[in-house]
C-alpha cells in the first residue's frame, strides 16, 4: 500500500475505534464509519467490506498500541515482582479506561462470533493474558518472590476477576480506590512478604 492508502486506512481505524467505543459493535453501520471519517462510502469499501472487517482491524490496532513501547529484552531483566506490577498496572489502565473503551463492543462481537461458531476473536487475547501472567507467577515461584501452588490456575482466576472488573467498570463504574483494593487483594494471595 502507498503512504496515502496507509494514512487513509489508519484514519478509518482511528475514527471507527471512536464509533465502536461509543455505540458498541452491533449498532455500528458502515454509514456511521463513513460519517465519522468524512469519506465517501466507496472510499470505505475500498478497504473494508463490512463492519466486522473494520472491527477486526480496530482490535488488532488496539493490541499493537497496548504492546507498543514494551521492550521484551528490557522486561526480561526485571524481577518477577516488577513484571507482576507492570502487568497489573496495564490491566488497571484497561479497567479504568473511560475514553475509547471497546469492552462493550468486544463482548458484543464475542457473542456474535460464538453464535457463528468462531469465538476465537476475543478469546485469544484473553488466553494470551492468562499465559503471560502464568509465566510471571511461575518465574516468581522459582525465584522465591511468590508462593503460588498452581501458577496456571491462579493466573486464570486473576484474569477472570480482572475481566469481570472491566465489565463492572464499563457498566456501572468502579472507583480507582476500589480497583486498587481488589488488585492488591489478589496479589497478596501469593506475594511473599
Amino acid at each position: 500500500m502507498s503512504d496515502k492508502s496507509d494514512s487513509k486506512k489508519q484514519l478509518i481505524i482511528d475514527k471507527a475505534t471512536e464509533v465502536f467505543a461509543a455505540k458498541g459493535f452491533k449498532a455500528v453501520t458502515m454509514k456511521d464509519i463513513v460519517e465519522a471519517c468524512q469519506i465517501s462510502r466507496g472510499g470505505l469499501y475500498l478497504y473494508y467490506a463490512s463492519t466486522e472487517e473494520v472491527f477486526k482491524d480496530v482490535l488488532e490496532a488496539q493490541e499493537l498500541k497496548e504492546s507498543d513501547g514494551k521492550n521484551v529484552e528490557e522486561m526480561l531483566d526485571k524481577s518477577a515482582y516488577d513484571l507482576l506490577l507492570w502487568f497489573i498496572k496495564e490491566q488497571k489502565k484497561e479497567i479504568l479506561k473511560r475514553k475509547n473503551s471497546l469492552i462493550v463492543a468486544k463482548y458484543e462481537y464475542a457473542f456474535l462470533c460464538k453464535a457463528n461458531g468462531k469465538p476465537e476473536a476475543v478469546k485469544n487475547a484473553f488466553e494470551t493474558a492468562i499465559a503471560v501472567l502464568a509465566n510471571i507467577l511461575e518465574r516468581g515461584n522459582e525465584s522465591g518472590e511468590f508462593d503460588c501452588e498452581n501458577s496456571a490456575a491462579m493466573a486464570c482466576s486473576i484474569m477472570y476477576s480482572i475481566e469481570g472488573m472491566k465489565v463492572c467498570a464499563a457498566t456501572f463504574g468502579m472507583s480507582e480506590k476500589k480497583v486498587d483494593s481488589e488488585l492488591l487483594f489478589m496479589i497478596n494471595q501469593f506475594v511473599v512478604a
